[in-house]
């Protein structure tokens, strides 16, 4: 052992003779690991008299400084004792005493009185101050300007205000962003009476436009009024649903088009993009009252046919309920034929009403075969369409297709490309021989 070498801390390891072996350690002045052990927990071996330098390397900022020595593992020093790493440890010792301080814990918003809110309802009820009270601005002001909803909210609050309490109380021992953001069924039904009549409740539930439409027809004349107090449920559940479309058409509002007297307009038709037949109510009254009280029952198809079509590239298919609503009793003057796209046949029975009722009654037999016919063509015709558009190739003669021919007008600019050098109208293919066999050029004297 160098004599020189003094030492400063004693780590015991295993010897080879089954008792603990005593190392000398480091110079004075050489920050040790206490536990001796590298960073990953093991124990360093004997030293065996290895002879260390008299001064160690200069310690990094952060973290271990590996000293190799002469035999056994590199002996790793803990940064502890360096005084860049004793004062970050001062700081965080520091701020760790006062992180309650500097992060106080979240407090609640506090709980309502029952009695306080029924005091407030009594005397100021009719100008919302209850409504104040619990934290409902809107709802205040709405009050302080309709005095209560004209007396009605305020009579109706005095049985619903503790379902107000105790719901501003759960939410204040609870707090969830996401309720504040529900619509209530209490709610919309204080806006319904007598509010709904100008559309307040359809306001509440973000349906401006059939809002809008019910403030100028007055509730479409009260009956859409009265077929929302059996609705109201389903339009919230609507409004607090987080999948809702808004391109997606409502049952709901389909139905309040349909029954009400809109519905002799054709105002459930436009409503579904259903324009021809909205103009054809229009101008015949619901075609005479028979399709308005028809759509009474079949409105919940004619949604569904909407929804569906929206996700369909065609929807130009006809239906067999459609045309028999043409048939009875515009049928004479040939409706259903020009809706089945069969305009010389509807021109036909124009001008001989129906061929004096035989071909009108012939076709109640023969309607469904007619709607399939014409459905039928309407299906090649978009095929035929489809593999131009998609493929970008043209019909040639004898029913060949092949790509554009040079000089061909695109009558799609934007959907597929055409060039005008070479066979092809795909970029590619110049070099390539058209997919026919181009007819042999007689030469002269044959």
């Amino acid at each position: 052992m160098n004599t020189e070498i003094e030492t400063q801390q004693q780590c015991t390891h295993p010897g080879s003779d089954g008792k603990q072996a005593t190392t000398d350690q480091f110079p004075p002045g050489f920050p040790v690991n206490p536990q001796c052990a590298n960073p990953n927990g093991h124990l360093s071996p004997p030293l065996h008299g290895a002879h260390l330098p008299a001064q160690p390397r200069s310690l990094p900022q952060y973290g271990y400084q590996q000293q190799q020595l002469q035999y056994g593992y590199p002996q790793y020093v803990s940064p502890t004792n360096s005084p860049d790493s004793q004062k970050l440890l001062w700081e965080y010792e520091g701020n760790s005493h006062n992180h309650a301080a500097m992060c106080p814990e979240p407090t609640s918003r506090i709980r309502v009185s029952l009695i306080e809110a029924y005091l407030l309802m009594i005397i100021l009820g009719i100008f919302g101050a209850h409504h104040f009270y619990l934290k409902r601005p809107r709802w205040g002001l709405l009050y302080l300007f309709t005095f209560g909803l004209l007396g009605a909210g305020w009579l109706i609050d005095i049985f619903r205000l503790p379902v107000l309490v105790a719901r501003f109380n759960n939410e204040a021992s609870h707090p969830d962003p996401s309720l504040a953001k529900k619509k209530r069924l209490d709610d919309v039904y204080v806006l319904w009476f007598p509010g709904g009549l100008i559309g307040l409740h359809h306001f509440y539930l973000n349906n401006t436009r059939l809002g809008i439409f019910y403030l100028c027809t007055f509730g479409i004349f009260g009956i859409g009024w009265l077929i929302d107090a059996f609705l109201m449920p389903y339009h919230v559940q609507i409004a607090n649903s987080d999948s809702q479309d808004s391109t997606e058409k409502r049952f709901t509002t389909t139905c309040i088009l349909a029954i009400s007297p809109t519905g002799l307009l054709g105002a459930h038709h436009y409503y579904l993009n259903r324009f021809g037949f909205g103009l054809l109510y229009t101008f015949t009254f619901g075609i005479f009252g028979v399709g308005y009280i028809a759509d009474w029952f079949r409105f919940p198809v004619l949604l569904k046919r909407s929804n569906k079509g929206r996700t369909m590239l065609h929807s130009t298919h006809k239906h067999l309920d459609d045309a028999y609503l043409l048939w009875f009793p515009l049928g004479f003057l040939g409706f259903h034929h020009f809706y089945l796209n069969r305009r010389g046949w509807g021109l036909l029975y124009m001008y001989t009403f129906g061929f004096l009722g035989i071909g009108w009654l012939v076709d109640l037999c023969r309607m469904r075969t007619l709607v399939e016919n014409c459905n039928r063509d309407i299906d090649e015709r978009v095929h035929l369409t489809g593999n131009n558009i998609v493929g970008g190739h043209v019909p040639l003669n004898y029913g060949q297709t092949g790509p554009s021919p040079p000089g061909y007008s695109n009558p799609h600019p934007g959907i597929y490309q055409t060039q005008q050098n070479g066979y092809g109208s795909v970029p590619g293919m110049n070099d390539q021989p058209p997919p026919y066999e181009a007819a042999s050029v007689p030469t002269k004297g044959h």
